[in-house]
C-alpha cells in the first residue's frame, strides 16, 4: 500500500527530492489589500540540460545537481487574500541528464570518486507551487502536455573507484506537477493536470567498492497534485488528472563489494497527495489513466553486506489525512493501462538481502483524528481493468545469511481509518 508523502514545502516534490527552481519561475507578492495574479505559459521549444563529469580521485563531496523545466509558476501570499488563475501548456521535450566517470585504473580502485558522493537529477513539464500564510488563496490552475517526452537519466560508470562516505543519487521526471504550503490560512483550489506525455527517470550505478550506505532512486510521474499545511488551517480541492502516456522508472546498481546500498524505483501515473494539519479538509477527485506504468529495480553485489531492492508502481494515487477530525473525500479512479513492477538481487557471497516489488492499479488512503471526535465522510469509486503485474527475482550464487522476499499486486485498494488514543 503507497503511503502518504507530505509536502514539505511549496517548493517540493516529495520530501527528498527538492525541485530547483527554473528561470521561467515567477514569484510574486502583493499589497495588503490583496493579490490577484493572472499567468499564462506556453513552451514549444525543447529544453535541455546536461553534464558530464571524469573524476580520478576525489577525497572530498561530490555533488552534482541538474535540472529542465518547461514552464514554472511559483505564487504565494501572507497576511492578505489572493486569487491564483494559472494555465500551462507544454508542447516540446524536456530532459535532464548526468553522468560521472570514475577514470581510476584497475590497480587504483582505492581512489575515492567522492566521500560522499550526491547527484540529483530532474525533468519537469509544468510546474507549479502557493504558499499561503495568514491568508486566503483562491487558486485555479489548468495544466497540459502533449505526446512529448519529460525525461531525467543518471549514470554512475566507475567500475575501479570507490565510494567512502554515505550519499544518494536520485532522478526524478514529473510531467505536471502543482503543489500547495498553508500555514494558518485557506486554500480553495480547483486543478486540472492532463498529459499525453512519456514521463521516464533511469538510474544506473557501476561502482567497485563503497563501506559505507548508499541510496540510487528513480522516480516518475505523469500528475502530481499534492498539498501540506504546517499550521492550522482549512482545505478544499477539486482535481482532475488524466494521464495517456507512458510512465517509467528504473534503477540499476552494480557494486564490486557492497556493505550496506539499496535500490528504490516508483512510478505513478497519477498522484494526488493531501495533508492537513488542523481545520477542515474537503477534496473532490476524479483521476483517470490510460497508460503503461512500470517500475524496475536491480541490484547486484559480488560481495554484500545488506542489500535492498525495491519497487513500487501504480495507476492513480489519492492519499488523503488531517490531524484534525474533519475530512470530507470524494474519489473517483479510473484505470486501464497496465501496471508491470519487477524487482531483483544477485549476489555471490555476503549477509542480507530484501527484495521487494509491489503493483496497484487503484490507491485510496484517508485518515483522521480520533481523539478529536473524528468526522469523516468518504464516496468512493474504483475501477481496474488492466493488468497488474508484480514480481521478484534472487540469485545467490555463492552464500548468504538473509534473503527477505515480498511480491504483491493489487488491483483496487482502499483503506480508510481514524487514528488517536480517543476518549474515555
Amino acid at each position: 500500500m503507497r503511503v502518504r508523502a507530505k509536502i514539505l514545502a511549496a517548493g517540493t516534490i516529495l520530501a527528498t527530492a527538492v525541485l530547483a527552481t527554473a528561470a521561467t519561475s515567477q514569484t510574486v507578492s502583493g499589497p495588503s489589500s490583496g493579490l490577484d495574479i493572472t499567468n499564462d505559459q506556453t513552451q514549444t521549444g525543447d529544453i535541455f540540460s546536461g553534464q558530464t563529469l571524469n573524476v580520478v580521485d576525489n577525497y572530498d563531496l561530490l555533488k552534482v545537481e541538474t535540472s529542465s523545466h518547461g514552464n514554472a509558476a511559483i505564487a504565494g501570499n501572507t497576511q492578505v487574500d489572493a486569487n491564483l488563475s494559472l494555465r500551462q501548456v507544454l508542447q516540446g521535450n524536456v530532459t535532464a541528464s548526468a553522468t560521472v566517470n570514475g577514470t581510476a585504473a584497475p590497480e587504483d580502485y582505492r581512489n575515492s570518486l567522492g566521500t560522499p558522493l550526491y547527484m540529483t537529477t530532474q525533468a519537469v513539464g509544468n510546474y507549479g507551487a502557493g504558499t499561503t500564510t495568514e491568508g486566503k488563496l483562491v487558486s485555479r490552475t489548468a495544466q497540459a502536455v502533449s505526446g512529448v517526452k519529460v525525461h531525467a537519466d543518471t549514470q554512475v560508470n566507475s567500475p575501479n573507484n570507490s565510494i567512502y562516505g554515505s550519499g544518494e543519487v536520485n532522478t526524478t521526471s514529473v510531467v505536471n506537477h502543482q503543489a500547495y504550503e498553508v500555514t494558518n490560512g485557506r486554500l480553495e483550489s480547483t486543478a486540472d493536470q492532463q498529459s499525453a506525455a512519456e514521463s521516464r527517470a533511469r538510474t544506473g550505478v557501476v561502482l567497485h567498492y563503497s563501506p559505507s550506505p548508499n541510496l540510487y532512486t528513480a522516480s516518475a510521474m505523469n500528475n502530481y497534485y499534492g498539498s501540506n499545511s504546517t499550521d492550522r488551517g482549512s482545505q478544499e480541492h477539486t482535481v482532475t488528472q488524466g494521464a495517456t502516456g507512458r510512465t517509467e522508472s528504473y534503477v540499476s546498481a552494480n557494486a564490486g563489494n557492497a556493505w550496506h546500498m539499496a535500490a528504490q524505483s516508483d512510478a505513478a501515473a497519477n498522484t494526488i497527495s493531501l495533508y492537513n494539519t488542523g481545520g477542515s479538509l474537503v477534496t473532490d477527485t476524479s483521476q483517470n489513466n490510460t497508460g503503461q506504468v512500470q517500475s524496475m529495480s536491480v541490484l547486484s553485489g559480488y560481495e554484500y553486506g545488506e542489500m535492498h531492492s525495491t519497487a513500487t508502481g501504480v495507476g492513480n494515487s489519492l492519499t488523503a489525512g488531517n490531524g484534525d477530525k474533519y475530512v470530507n473525500i470524494d474519489t473517483e479512479q479510473f484505470n486501464t493501462g497496465p501496471i508491470d513492477v519487477q524487482a531483483s538481487f544477485e549476489g555471490h557471497a555476503g549477509y542480507d538481502a530484501y527484495v521487494s516489488a509491489e503493483a496497484t492499479g487503484n490507491s485510496a488512503y484517508g485518515y483522521a483524528c480520533a481523539e478529536c471526535e473524528a468526522d469523516m465522510t468518504v464516496r468512493n469509486t474504483q475501477v481496474n481493468n488492466a493488468d497488474v503485474s508484480a514480481s521478484t527475482s534472487t540469485n545467490i550464487t555463492g552464500s548468504g545469511r538473509a534473503i527477505v522476499s515480498t511480491s504483491r499486486a493489487i488491483g483496487n485498494t482502499a483503506t480508510y481509518y481514524v487514528s488517536g488514543n480517543g476518549k474515555p
